[in-house]
């Protein structure tokens, strides 16, 4: 509880913002958002990306971050698959949520 004694030079008035001008805009030096200057590197990122994954020269985990990195901004990250099962149980009516978690997509084993 915010009391008298607790008031400093940083407290402010009960539904005050604390920053009423909100964020400030992060802009480049001609006016451009962050994003719009990170996308302007795409092509580059892409290149620089594809060229450490086909350097046989560089380290194994290297080259497979590259490769996974081009994978998700291609095809999109994965799609974790769940199983949720609900009862209810007793006598409250409440829901018992049991979700399991597979590592691999369950199915038949060779």
């Amino acid at each position: 509880m915010a009391g008298a004694k607790h008031k400093n030079r940083t407290s402010w008035e009960k539904g005050k913002s604390a920053n009423p001008g909100g964020r400030s805009p992060r802009m480049g030096p001609n006016g451009e958002s962050l994003t719009e200057l990170c996308r302007a590197h795409t092509v580059d990122a892409i290149k620089a990306l594809s060229e450490i994954m086909q350097q046989v020269t560089n380290e194994p985990k290297d080259r497979i971050s590259a490769a996974v990195a081009l994978l998700d901004r291609g095809w999109g990250k994965p799609k974790e698959a769940i199983d949720v099962e609900a009862r209810v149980e007793g006598g409250l009516g409440l829901p018992v949520i049991q979700i399991l978690r597979y590592d691999d997509p369950p199915g038949p084993t060779h």
